[in-house]
């Protein structure tokens, strides 16, 4: 049995080999054909150029403010779907959906008059025919390259350059707008804090003035020191909430991170104020006796001396927040730094005829041999079942005769019209 099948295999195996030597001459003369012609064609196809310049991730100083510029670029159509952008993302990432963005694209048709190059007076058609030339990619090291395709080499290269060079400028006057922004908010609150410290100082002096015997013991001293620097630092935190909520949705991480670090920071100044929770066990504490429990003079002498030390503490965070911000203000370094500049190429991006003259290649080998298999099938099947062959044919002139009723149809209503 096993030999017989083996046998047949052969006989199958010699029979198409055989069908393959009768018909070499037109597989091969197919094959030489179509790769000739596809070789021809794609002489007449349009030569495509590719530049591409990169450029290194801005650094934490030059990425500031990079995070929610996103909130200023509204997306085109075909051209930048979504900016939203993960909680996690590199400056890298960021700095590819600027590149992506309508407000990037807007400034590069204008800037190197691609309306004109495109051949249209619609804005929105000009950035879809952009974006299809576009490709912004982040390397794995976290490099940032940009690729444009053209008909012309040069201008392939200054739209590629012109997209690094408008991504750097909206970096930078998003970065100055939120510095200004934030500068404004704290020397408004810094000029507050100022007028609070005037006031506590005065509200001490007068106290000590009146009541000169009070003193304080090293515990409760400690304890004003803790509370005076929990509370700055909770003020603190409020404040940048503050800034980070004019450009961030409320339900940003960073924002949330803001407000649970605010209500932990509540939480240790109200063991402070009044003792740990006796129904939490694992309540603590840094000070065994609380604000609550010190005598009436000293628990008021140590609230004026902790209000004078929480309005020191804010107004030195302040200060020193409103120097930094008045620095990112009138910073006007670029964010970016390109490593490679975009330089017209030499070679052509596309058409690639090898590949082309290639693949029509195997296409044409494959369908030859489908076709003069196929083509020996019939045959056999002419002479082994007749009737069946004739039945084929037949269902084959209902499928023609339909075909030539709906061309009648459609050409006598062209004629109509």
């Amino acid at each position: 049995m096993e030999d017989r099948e083996s046998q047949a295999e052969k006989v199958n195996i010699y029979s198409y080999l055989t069908i393959l030597v009768a018909y070499r001459r037109f597989i091969f003369l197919n094959l030489v054909g179509v790769c000739v012609i596809v070789a021809l064609l794609s002489f007449l196809l349009p030569i495509w150029y590719r530049a591409t310049t990169t450029a290194l991730p801005p650094g934490s100083d030059a990425a500031f403010g990079l995070g929610v510029a996103s909130s200023l670029l509204g997306a085109a159509p075909g051209f930048a779907t979504s900016l939203s952008l993960p909680f996690m993302a590199t400056p890298s990432d960021v700095v590819a959906a600027i590149l992506k963005s309508r407000a990037v694209g807007e400034a590069v048709i204008k800037e190197e008059d691609l309306m004109e190059a495109y051949r249209t007076e619609s804005m929105e058609k000009a950035l879809h025919e952009l974006s299809s030339r576009v490709k912004v990619t982040v390397t794995p090291e976290g490099l940032i390259s940009i690729s444009y395709e053209d008909r012309d080499r040069a201008r392939a290269a200054d739209v590629a350059n012109r997209f690094m060079e408008q991504s750097d400028r909206i970096a930078r006057e998003t970065s100055a707008s939120q510095a200004k922004s934030a500068r404004i908010f704290i020397e408004q609150r810094l000029a507050q804090t100022q007028e609070e410290l005037t006031l506590s100082e005065e509200n001490l002096r007068r106290f000590q003035e009146e009541n000169k015997t009070i003193l304080l013991d090293d515990q409760m001293r400690a304890s004003i020191e803790k509370a005076a620097e929990l509370k700055a630092q909770m003020i603190s935190s409020e404040i940048e909430l503050n800034v980070l909520s004019e450009t961030m949705s409320p339900t940003h991480p960073g924002i949330r991170s803001l407000r649970s670090k605010i209500d932990e920071t509540k939480k240790q100044l109200e063991i402070l104020e009044r003792g740990k929770d006796e129904e939490d066990p694992e309540g603590k504490t840094v000070l065994d006796v609380p604000f609550s429990e010190v005598p009436s003079l000293s628990l008021k002498l140590a609230r004026l001396i902790r209000e004078v030390k929480i309005q020191e503490g804010v107004f030195e965070l302040l200060t020193r927040q409103y120097e930094q911000y008045k620095i990112q203000e009138t910073k006007d370094t670029p964010t970016l730094q390109v490593l490679d500049r975009a330089v017209p190429p030499e070679r052509r991006a596309r058409p690639k005829r090898a590949l082309l003259v290639g693949l029509s290649g195997i296409l044409s080998f494959f369908t030859s041999m489908a076709f003069v298999f196929g083509l020996e099938y019939f045959k056999a099947l002419r002479l082994r079942n007749p009737e069946g062959f004739d039945r084929f044919i037949a269902l084959l002139g209902v499928w023609r005769r339909d075909i030539e009723d709906l061309r009648k149809k459609l050409s006598f209503k062209q004629k109509k019209d």
